[in-house]
């Protein structure tokens, strides 16, 4: 009796402790330009965005404002302070190559604002406050005796100081105009202010006209006055979010804060009050502890200052790597595990370059363990704003249709090689894909720089509204990497939408082709939903079968031989031809069975349109598709 005790407790143990799947969850990831390297190289970003989308993450929160300036290029930061970008990113934008790459890879972006309302890093030491601070003396945050605030190593300005909330306002204003992000995201230093600092001279005279001409309290803790300085950052946040709402309500608004009461009592964060009152959708506190004990300590104190029905809202933020702090398998499992027996909603971790440690060891849990299925973004009901762009690579055999001699190259392309002619007859290559929803997308192309190549190639759109024709300098070194040719609306369905050729190339270069590809436009096209045959298919319940289809040649221009090869009897045979979009367009065949093999020859003459088509072949209870390409 006590042994199938012991195996009944050990079954309920083992049941609880079981990882779930939700179907809404985060899964982000920080990348900082201290300690990693990624931002450095439009290849390395590239890189990372195909690592983490192969591993189950669907978001990424890039950091775009520390150091005093930004990670993005800011017309706003250079007007004010000179600084279009951080001079080690001159002449490049990460943002923007982040934002390219991780909607072709189908991630959502969450732009970090980091630095917060700090001014410098000036680990404690004179001068203070940096070029912002020597330019606006009057945005510094300060102590009772007058001293510009710091605190942890960081120079600060006063939140508080309408002219400084109106910078970062500016700066999520600029980040949201000029590119398609998904989110913004602030953390342990904004909103904030050092609970010792509030006495400049623009922050007393605000307490001072609420207070009927009083002096801000001497103690630094005193409840009253901690809690007008806290309430000023909250309503800042609450102008952060309307700013954000009425530009798009689709943008997130999401932060990572510190702990709390902690953060409350020392920088006067307080984010029960953001989530509470629907300041934040995604509330990530920082739950960055070395032992199981201690993480489900503040894990649980997280639970408890939100309410009930807003707990959703809460994602895990995991210490993944910090310096020479790598978190170990198995706290990592445990810390996952406990997320989900409280329900939560997902992860974000802090930071990106410790996946990639020991061979990949931990993103490969994740993955095998835990994200096995993709999942939407909490907040989304489920929606997938960021599907996977239309990507159609150089040496796509099945998307790619040429005239002329085109070579392969091995010089660097987006991925691996380019294709180039030189020919001086006409030559072209066209760019098939299926775009899966009528929508607006934005079009690029990826090119490669070289001054063997002509200053006059042709690109040519094809769209809903017709064709758009752009000339492009393929020697210019500022065109190297992703092009955008414009934002088109097209209809659903499968086409050619890009083709090159050198019908303007008259200089004697080489005309080079590499990557193509079309990004839904979520500006223009905010609620299309994103849906493709290979997933939506014909019918639900159609299931691949245990016999061989193959076709040839395919793809093809008139007509293409099916092989059906049977490995047994069947009493009844059909074979349906349907266009890329589910719609019914011919029975090849329906019949009586057989066992082993037939060619079935498929005539499509001119009154079919180029495209993808689908031939479902139904051999008794068993189904089976096979893909066909039509193509004059």
């Amino acid at each position: 009796m006590k042994f199938i005790i012991k195996i009944f407790l050990f079954l309920i143990v083992v049941l609880n402790c079981t990882p779930g799947q939700k179907q809404n969850e985060m899964r982000a990831v920080k990348i900082t330009d201290v300690d990693s390297q990624v931002l450095f190289t439009d290849r390395s970003i590239s890189d990372a965005m195909d690592f983490l989308a192969a591993h189950g993450f669907n978001a990424v929160i890039p950091v775009v404002w520390n150091a005093g300036v930004t990670q993005y290029q800011s017309q706003l930061t250079q007007q004010l302070f000179g600084y279009l970008i951080d001079p080690q990113f001159a002449g490049r934008d990460p943002l923007r190559i982040i934002e390219i790459e991780a909607r072709r890879v189908g991630i959502e972006v969450y732009p970090w604002f980091e630095y917060g309302f700090s001014s410098w890093y000036s680990g404690g030491t004179p001068p203070f406050g940096g070029h912002i601070l020597q330019k606006f003396p009057k945005w510094a945050a300060r102590h009772s005796n007058g001293n510009i605030c710091t605190k942890n190593g960081f120079d600060w300005m006063s939140g508080i100081n309408p002219d400084v909330q109106n910078y970062i306002i500016g700066m999520v204003s600029e980040v949201m105009r000029n590119y398609d992000i998904d989110g913004i995201e602030f953390s342990d230093r904004m909103p904030a202010l050092p609970v010792e600092c509030g006495y400049d001279s623009v922050t007393v005279a605000l307490y001072k006209s609420d207070h009927s001409g009083a002096e801000p309290p001497s103690n630094i803790y005193d409840a009253a006055w901690m809690r007008w300085r806290a309430d000023k950052l909250n309503q800042f946040y609450r102008r952060v979010k309307d700013t954000v709402k009425s530009y798009d309500q689709n943008i997130i608004v999401a932060s990572s804060p510190s702990v709390h009461p902690w953060a409350y009592n020392e920088y006067l964060q307080d984010s029960p009050d953001w989530v509470n009152n629907d300041v934040v959708e995604h509330l990530i506190p920082q739950l960055y502890r070395y032992s199981i004990a201690d993480y489900q300590y503040e894990l649980d104190r997280a639970i408890s200052f939100v309410q009930t029905n807003k707990r959703d809202r809460i994602i895990a933020g995991i210490l993944m790597n910090v310096g020479n702090y790598l978190i170990t398998p198995e706290f990592l499992r445990q810390s996952i595990n406990l997320n989900r027996a409280r329900n939560i909603s997902g992860e974000g971790y802090f930071f990106y370059e410790g996946l990639r440690k020991n061979g990949s060891q931990l993103a490969t849990i994740l993955k095998d363990e835990y994200y096995m299925e993709s999942a939407t973004v909490p907040g989304r009901n489920g929606f997938n704003r960021r599907p996977k762009g239309n990507y159609v690579a150089e040496n796509d055999l099945q998307n790619i249709s040429t005239t002329g001699n085109w070579e392969a190259t091995p010089v660097q392309g987006h991925k691996e090689g380019i294709l180039w002619v030189k020919d001086t007859s006409y030559s072209s290559i066209s760019y098939f894909t299926d775009t899966q929803a009528d929508a607006f997308f934005d079009v690029y192309v990826y090119l490669v720089t070289s001054f063997s190549f002509t200053a006059n190639a042709k690109y040519t759109v094809k769209h809903k509204d017709g064709e758009s024709v752009f000339t492009l300098n393929q020697q210019i070194t500022s065109n190297r990497g992703w092009v955008k040719l414009g934002t088109f609306e097209f209809a659903r369905g499968y086409r050619d939408f890009l083709t090159i050729d050198n019908s303007l190339s008259n200089d004697g270069k080489y005309l080079m082709a590499d990557a193509g590809m079309l990004l839904i436009n979520r500006k223009l096209s905010p609620n299309a939903p994103v849906t493709g045959i290979e997933k939506s298919e014909i019918s639900n319940d159609i299931l691949p079968g245990n016999f061989a289809l193959t076709s040839y040649p395919n793809p093809f221009s008139e007509n293409t031989n099916l092989v059906v090869k049977l490995d047994e009897q069947v009493s009844n045979l059909k074979i349906e031809l349907f266009n890329s979009i589910g719609e019914l367009i011919d029975v090849i065949y329906s019949g009586e069975g057989f066992t082993g093999e037939k060619v079935y020859n498929i005539q499509m003459l001119n009154g079919y349109p180029n495209g993808v088509y689908f031939v479902r072949v139904t051999a008794g209870n068993k189904i089976n598709t096979q893909k066909l390409m039509l193509i004059r």
